[in-house]
């Protein structure tokens, strides 16, 4: 051991009160130092192993959650839409709904410029019968939907279960065929789906047919109920003219006249000439008088023939004017003449109501022979060749995003309920 390791004694040396107490001040103040920053230290090493202890275990949740809620569903994404969804192919066709005639444009229609309201509905319910269970049933009758939809070979999440009854199935078509109306030019645009290029041309072809045959059934039923309510009207129309002419004809046979308006002109100009020669026989027989004696033969004669004109007179009157009642007797002519006129004027109101059935019932059949309404297919479908669906990349990065969103958003809710609990 060297000479300077030797500790050497050191002389003692007698310090001041005042030093002293500054030496155990300074010793103190050391000493409580020391003990805090060892309570600090022990505090901090059992707090960092509390913090390991449960980052570990956020660390293994954040680990295995990510792997159910993000790499395996990410792989099967993958697996499905890359190598097992199938193929799904889109046939389009457009087509308007148009009448024979030029359309009344209403109201709404010019100022918006909306089609009119017939054609709208028109359009509404060729759209509307395309998902419609009875183009369903049309369609496979034409087809054969559930068989293709049905296909065993197609993968099991896009295919029909046939088993299903057809209100199923009737939502699944509803899936795979969309109709939307393009305003406001009235284009209805059709797009379907099917798992061969074959078939969906001939699924769009069928749909087309399909509402060709609504449209036509659509006239058929408007030209009948047409057609039916203009026979009707003449039957009726021509029932009335015959009670007319019937009526008048009784009334004929009963006053003995054909035409007694011609009667009454007759009458009245007999009675005009009637009259004339009894003026001629009064003045006649006043003339006499001055020269033959009122008891002259001839005289006589003369009052009598001037008595016969009177009555004669008397009794045309009475035809004309008087009502002659009794067993045997006929009206008198103005009566017979309001019966005709009434019996004529019905008989004349009769005709003009025949003649307009018989003319509106020609007009329904020359609109029976043209179609008042028909689908106009200006893009007609065609063969696809290439599969539209299902998009395969764009599935997978969603399928992906989506999870990976989902999984960040999970642990991002446990880690601040950790944090809020620490």
């Amino acid at each position: 051991m060297a000479e300077n390791d030797i500790q050497r004694p050191v002389a003692f040396r007698p310090t001041a009160p005042l030093e002293r107490a500054q030496k155990l001040s300074e010793a103190l103040a050391d000493a409580a130092r020391r003990a805090r920053y060892s309570t600090r230290s022990r505090r901090m090493v059992k707090s960092g192993f509390a913090a390991r202890r449960g980052q570990t275990l956020f660390a293994w949740f954040a680990m295995i959650s990510f792997w159910l809620m993000v790499a395996i569903p990410s792989v099967l994404g993958i697996a499905y839409f890359g190598f097992y969804a199938s193929d799904q192919y889109v046939a389009e066709f457009k087509f308007t709904v148009a009448g024979s005639e030029l359309p009344v444009t209403d109201r709404i229609g010019a100022m918006t410029g909306i089609p009119a309201m017939s054609i709208v509905q028109d359009t509404q319910i060729v759209v509307n019968h395309l998902t419609s269970r009875a183009a369903v049933e049309s369609i496979e009758k034409r087809v054969g939907l559930r068989k293709h939809y049905s296909d065993k070979n197609l993968d099991y999440f896009a295919r029909f279960n046939a088993e299903k009854p057809i209100e199923n199935f009737l939502r699944y078509w509803k899936g795979m065929a969309s109709a939307s109306i393009q305003m406001p030019s009235g284009i209805v645009d059709v797009r379907i789906r099917a798992f061969s290029p074959e078939t969906v041309k001939a699924i769009a072809d069928a749909a087309i047919e399909v509402s060709e045959a609504l449209i036509n059934d659509m006239n058929d039923r408007m030209n009948r109920d047409a057609l039916t309510l203009a026979e009707a009207e003449v039957k009726r129309t021509g029932e009335r003219l015959s009670l007319a002419r019937i009526n008048l004809q009784r009334v004929r046979n009963d006053a003995g006249y054909l035409d007694v308006t011609r009667a009454a002109e007759g009458l009245n100009k007999l009675l005009t000439e009637i009259r004339g020669g009894l003026l001629q026989l009064q003045q006649e027989y006043q003339a006499n008088l001055r020269t033959v004696s009122p008891e002259a033969p001839q005289m006589q004669n003369l009052r009598a023939r001037i008595g016969a004109t009177q009555q004669q007179i008397r009794d045309l009157e009475a035809q004309l004017t008087q009502s002659q009642s009794g067993p045997g007797l006929n009206d008198t002519l103005s009566m017979a003449m309001t019966r005709f006129s009434e019996l004529e004027l019905e008989r004349e109101i009769a005709e003009k109501h025949y003649g307009n059935a018989i003319a509106s019932l020609e007009l329904a059949r020359i609109n029976a022979e043209r179609k008042k309404m028909y689908l106009n297919t200006f893009v007609r479908p065609t063969m696809p060749q290439e599969a539209r669906y299902p998009r395969r990349m764009l599935m997978i990065f969603l399928s992906a995003f989506g999870a990976l969103a989902l999984w960040g958003a999970l642990v991002g809710t446990v880690s601040a309920i950790r944090n809020h609990m620490a």
